[in-house]
């Protein structure tokens, strides 16, 4: 029997340390690494948009990267 590979996308997640606080009118959210500031109405809005920000920001990186080296990113 011949061995197939099989192609898939995995999906990795890459920890960030983010800062977190509340003011008068919702919760603020800050990446120091990734230069990323959030805005939500609750901490939970403010860590997914967090989430969202810091993975397009990671897509970006890689796609920049893949590019200089002449190689796509499926």
């Amino acid at each position: 029997m011949t061995a197939r590979a099989v192609k898939l996308k995995v999906i990795a997640s890459v920890p960030r340390d983010c800062s977190f606080w509340i003011e008068d009118d919702g919760w603020n959210g800050f990446s120091e690494e990734m230069s990323i500031t959030v805005r939500g109405t609750s901490f939970q809005e403010a860590k997914t948009k967090m989430q969202e920000a810091l993975r397009e920001q990671i897509e970006i990186l890689m796609l920049k990267y893949a590019t200089r080296k002449g190689q796509r990113i499926a």
